[in-house]
């Protein structure tokens, strides 16, 4: 039917109304009289279009011209491997701005041979006796100034969109009241080590407190630099990443906890645009960028409601299971004599801790599957939440003995 090809339905005057088909033995007398009878109806028809042709041009808007900007230092591989599922992405009006860091590998070359193939995508370098500023920083704000769209999407040079939707699914959250979009990334799930599932939990339960945070109507505190969106017209007019230029990482967060409102913000927490970061960091690294962290969110603001929450989420089990410990010597203090009472008040109580931490473990794993994490964590979640209090005390006990300088570039 005529309703079904145009994917809306017809107005009443007519689906009401007897139009006969056309066929090829149609006589020209009927082929007249059809288009005299389609003609009179025009003028009812087209207030019944006006919906559809709206719908349509909205959809249209929704699409925004995108500028992806992504720095990288000495990653020739990983661009040559990633950079195509970025480029080949389903939408239609999208530049790729690769910020070289003063590479010494053969960055510029996989760049150059790119180029040839893809003619949205253009790179620039950033001076190697840059001052006064780190790389990583001077390397964003030359690609975000450079763009020429105005949303500008943030990723890495080792991470690849899941899906080829990753933009389309994006860009539906820039809507004209919001300046940023928080996005959600993940490391490669194939690695099934005790320390890569660690990482990888670390990971998705500092995504967890910070989406929650930023859901329940506050300014965003984190970002994850592999998957953000935020409007170029923003960055320029708050003077971009002013503050703080000879920091050496966290430009990212740092830049979105500055620029976050508790209503210019949105989240991209869809399947269809994770991006998946290939190299999960060795346990050096991993302790670097946790004592690196602990410098950058000396130099957040608003965060004290968000710092309370996540010290009672890291505090809580060991309460609880503190509590469970003091149970037993309690129960026979109280019911002396009792054993039986005893143990049956025990076995009561460990049902219920049981049942709990199975209901915990099936809502985690539900929430990790919605954002697209595939891999269901068991036993690990529990037992790695014990272990967060140590990870951050380890990091902080770091920082404190590690030299300030070691967290700023070295001028010559």
């Amino acid at each position: 039917p005529l309703s079904s090809f145009l994917c809306f339905p017809l107005p009443p005057v007519l689906s009401s109304a007897p139009f006969p088909l056309i066929s090829s033995s149609s006589s020209p007398s009927s082929l007249i009289s059809h288009l005299s009878s389609l003609i009179s109806h025009l003028p009812s028809l087209l207030p019944h279009l006006s919906s559809p042709i709206s719908h349509l041009s909205s959809l249209i808007s929704l699409m925004s011209p995108l500028s992806i900007v992504i720095p990288t230092q000495d990653q020739a591989s990983e661009l040559r491997t990633h950079l195509p599922a970025i480029m080949e992405q389903d939408y239609d009006d999208f530049e790729v701005i690769v910020v070289d860091m003063a590479s010494t590998d053969q960055t510029k070359d996989v760049l150059e041979e790119l180029e040839l193939r893809y003619p949205s995508l253009r790179h620039t370098r950033t001076p190697s006796t840059a001052r006064d500023i780190s790389l990583e920083r001077l390397a964003l704000t030359l690609g975000i100034r450079s763009a020429r769209h105005e949303w500008v999407v943030i990723t890495h040079a080792n991470c690849q969109p899941a899906t080829p939707q990753w933009l389309q699914t994006l860009s539906q959250q820039m809507t004209e009241d919001k300046s940023i979009v928080l996005g959600v990334a993940k490391y490669d799930e194939q690695h099934h080590t005790w320390f890569d599932n660690k990482v990888a939990f670390f990971r998705l339960w500092n995504t967890f407190a910070n989406l929650s945070h930023t859901r329940r109507g506050h300014a965003a505190v984190r970002a994850d630099g592999c998957n953000l969106a935020l409007r170029r017209s923003l960055f320029l007019n708050k003077n971009g990443l002013g503050d703080h230029l000879n920091l050496l990482t966290g430009a990212e967060e740092l830049l979105v906890n500055r620029l976050s409102t508790p209503t210019n913000t949105a989240i991209c927490n869809s399947p269809d645009a994770i991006v998946i970061e290939d190299h999960l960091p060795d346990r050096r690294l991993w302790k670097k960028s946790r004592v690196f962290y602990i410098e950058t969110r000396r130099h957040q603001h608003h965060t004290l409601l968000y710092r309370f929450r996540q010290n009672l989420l890291l505090l809580t089990p060991w309460v609880l299971l503190v509590a469970l410990a003091a149970t037993w010597p309690l129960l026979h203090h109280f019911l002396p004599g009792e054993d039986i009472a005893a143990a049956i008040i025990t076995a009561l109580v460990s049902l219920l801790v049981i049942t709990a931490i199975g209901v915990w473990i099936n809502r985690w794993n539900r929430a990790a599957h919605a954002i697209g994490y595939e891999r269901n964590h068991y036993l690990t979640i529990p037992l790695f939440t014990l272990e967060l209090p140590f990870w951050h005390l380890s990091a902080r006990l770091a920082h404190r003995f590690a030299s300030k300088t070691d967290f700023y570039k070295k001028f010559v």
